[in-house]
């Protein structure tokens, strides 16, 4: 995929990274771009490929080692990982012979492992001395961890230990989630000697013209649809891509299957009121307010009000307005949409279209209605956008042009 709109950041990560012994973390929603960042900054020099004069590329001869966190949170998983394809040298440390248990691909290069001991702490403390011995050995060199949301509870403890012990050639890198992350990254920063630096880097989606130079280069044809993508993806170069394939393909554009199962995944591990409170936000077209959102979800307001600063936290919904929350993007309310059981979209359009109390006021279903009303839409396309038939759409106008005082629907844009 073309490299797109990280022009800055990029810079951003090599200069911090020039200056070891130095912690980088890097926090973006999935598929943002924060493996492809580093990519990048790795396989094509920056004095090359990007000639930004404030920019500093990567040191020649500096090895990067990666390792990556998963769900399953395997002990020291992503550190075994990175270090199993380092070249260690000959003459080692004697106490890297403590990691032979973890890197047996190479156990023969490492020297001969130290005695049991009988405190499992101290044990562990020579296990993370015999990393940090390791890695010194191998310098220069930066060591990536990346989804940090998913560590393990060994691993966090290893990195916290290496970050106020960087030897001064090492570089680390952290990449994470932050709506997905459990237990804060700052702790990894938390007491840093005075001689290691650090920096933090938050990777936003693409604006509409970054996104649109995106589709340019993916799509160097004029097709159907392609110039709709940034309102779709909300800017995620995830999302472009794939939207993009399937344009390239002939397809109509709608929900990636990966990115489907990805928001599928996330809905399925709230709990169940900030899941209503998804699903509730999926069937309005417009962001609405938590009250709104709590009573077409079926929920009491106080669990409305834990299920709507979860469902945030988690990153499937956002605050667009100061009160009004709604789904991040197009595509994930499709995808949401998708999911929702007849029997619960029933109960749900049935609370949407219920009085709304006090009387006098517009129903959840009028509201929406009236705003696209103003917008200019006509029944029909107000019907085909909610998908309700014209008529019921009619009774709604009038309805609330009745509770509004109004006579005609061009006064509702005014």
């Amino acid at each position: 995929m073309p490299f797109v709109g990280r022009a800055r950041e990029l810079c951003q990560l090599a200069d911090a990274l020039s200056r070891p012994p130095v912690v980088v973390l890097i926090e973006g929603e999935a598929g943002v771009g924060k493996t492809r960042l580093l990519h990048e900054l790795t396989s094509h020099p920056l004095s090359t490929s990007h000639p930004l004069p404030a920019c500093h590329p990567m040191p020649v001869g500096r090895a990067v080692l990666t390792g990556r966190c998963h769900p399953m949170r395997f002990p020291y998983g992503p550190i075994v990982e990175a270090l199993r394809d380092a070249c260690p040298p000959r003459e080692l440390n004697p106490v890297t012979g403590a990691l032979r248990p973890l890197l047996p691909e190479y156990a023969h290069l490492l020297p001969p492992a130290p005695p049991p001991l009988s405190d499992a702490h101290v044990e562990r403390h020579r296990l993370f001395r015999g990393v940090l011995s390791l890695l010194e050995a191998l310098c220069p060199v930066t060591l990536v961890v990346e989804d940090v949301h998913w560590v393990d509870p060994d691993t966090r403890e290893l990195l916290s230990f290496l970050a106020r012990c960087l030897p001064d050639t090492v570089g680390l890198v952290l990449t994470y989630r932050a709506e997905d992350l459990r237990h804060p990254v700052a702790e990894v920063l938390a007491h840093l000697p005075p001689h290691i630096d650090h920096a933090e880097l938050s990777l936003a989606p693409l604006d509409p013209e970054e996104t649109a130079l995106l589709v340019k280069h993916l799509l160097p044809g004029s097709l159907p649809g392609s110039a709709d993508l940034w309102p779709l993806t909300g800017g995620v170069p995830f999302a472009i891509e794939e939207l993009a394939r399937m344009l390239a393909e002939g397809r109509e554009p709608g929900t990636p299957p990966a990115l489907r199962d990805a928001v599928l995944l996330k809905l399925e591990s709230l709990p169940l009121a900030a899941r209503r409170i998804v699903q509730a936000a999926a069937v309005m077209s417009d962001p609405v307010c938590g009250k709104t959102l709590a009573g077409v979800a079926g929920v009491p307001a106080e669990q409305g009000e834990r299920g709507l600063a979860e469902a945030v936290r988690r990153g499937l919904l956002r605050e667009w307005t100061p009160g009004r929350y709604g789904l991040r993007q197009p595509l994930t309310r499709q995808a949401v949409c998708e999911s929702i059981t007849p029997t619960v979209r029933r109960r749900l359009n049935r609370r949407l279209d219920a009085p709304a109390e006090p009387q006098g006021t517009l129903s959840p279903r009028e509201e929406q209605v009236v705003r696209l009303a103003a917008d200019g839409l006509t029944n029909k396309e107000i019907a085909e956008n909610l998908f309700l038939s014209p008529r019921t759409v009619e009774v709604h106008v009038a309805n609330a042009l009745h509770k509004l005082g109004l006579t005609s629907r061009r006064q509702l844009s005014r």
